[in-house]
């Protein structure tokens, strides 16, 4: 009998792994390397309804409320963390949930590559900008703000008509 091994989203058996074209030793760390990074940014609950309170304006981080890591949205690439606001005056969206959005670093690369998270970072608020600019009938998510690792964050103004 083959022994499986745990990939993300299935298993797989090293017969089934000699059949594949892609590199399976890369995907056979992304489950226990899912559940240390969602394990980290879980232990930083308080760190995040900061993150939130400063890119919302909130006059304190009691008013938000992170969800379960159960309820967290992951995809290839980012996870999103969705965050209930309590009281939010004056909001500029409906509905009082916003996502915090982190890549993934080891789907990144980021430990060979440092930066590579940062790069994507930028390169997707600067589109978020560019779209809202060019093609503002094009639905996009609300961009309040976002931060890199080297500390540098952008703020967007919460006034109706702000851009990035």
């Amino acid at each position: 009998m083959s022994r499986t091994l745990r990939l993300l989203k299935d298993e797989i058996t090293y017969s089934k792994a000699q059949r594949e074209e892609v590199n399976i030793l890369h995907r056979l760390q992304y489950y226990s390397r899912q559940n240390e990074f969602f394990t980290r940014l879980s232990g930083n609950r308080d760190w995040i309804k900061a993150v939130i309170a400063h890119h919302l304006g909130l006059p304190s981080t009691d008013l938000c409320q992170v969800a379960d890591v159960e309820d967290w949205l992951h995809g290839s690439f980012n996870v999103c963390v969705p965050v209930s606001i309590n009281r939010w005056e004056p909001r500029t969206q409906s509905g009082s949930r916003v996502l915090l959005r982190f890549p993934l670093p080891y789907r990144l690369g980021e430990e060979f590559r440092p930066g590579n998270s940062d790069e994507k970072i930028r390169c997707e608020a600067g589109t978020y900008a560019w779209l809202g600019e060019n093609c503002p009938n094009i639905p996009i998510p609300r961009l309040y703000g976002f931060g890199t690792s080297d500390g540098e964050t952008v703020r967007r103004s919460l006034s109706p008509q702000a851009t990035l």
